[in-house]
């Protein structure tokens, strides 16, 4: 019995045994090396419990929740003043002249990221690449 994931993959079943899956069949596509990747990570979390390391950093997990709840709050029509009090706190935004502020460019660049991870960014994530589409960090 063959089951197809979401993913594209052929999940092969034992029709006497529906509860334990005997084989995955993947794609030979452009993604083939990432859906790999995924499935061994799965086989080791279901076989082992264990976990494969997070590939973003605290650091980059925060820019990207910080660039979606912008894109949200622009897409609301919120201005960027606005969404800075939100995100950084009224006074962080009063000890600055708005117009040269180092926060409003701050909003201004997670607000780009967050239209860069809608369109592309996201698809960069999943196939193991980073929200950049690199798949090394910068030296």
């Amino acid at each position: 019995m063959y089951v197809r994931l979401a993913t594209g993959a052929l999940l092969v079943l034992d029709a006497k045994s529906l509860q334990r899956p005997i084989g995955i069949l993947v794609p030979l596509d452009e993604h083939w090396s990432a859906r790999v990747d995924a499935l061994k990570a799965l086989r080791a979390q279901l076989l082992y419990r264990k976990r494969s390391a997070p590939s973003l950093t605290p650091q980059q997990r925060r820019r990207i929740q910080l660039a979606l709840r912008t894109l949200d709050a622009r897409r609301d029509r919120a201005s960027y003043q606005t969404i800075a009090r939100h995100l950084f706190g009224a006074e962080a935004v009063s000890r600055e002249h708005w117009k040269t502020s180092s926060l409003k460019a701050q909003i201004t660049r997670l607000s780009a990221h967050g239209t860069h991870l809608t369109t592309k960014g996201c698809r960069f994530l999943l196939l193991g690449r980073g929200p950049t589409g690199r798949s090394k960090p910068r030296k």
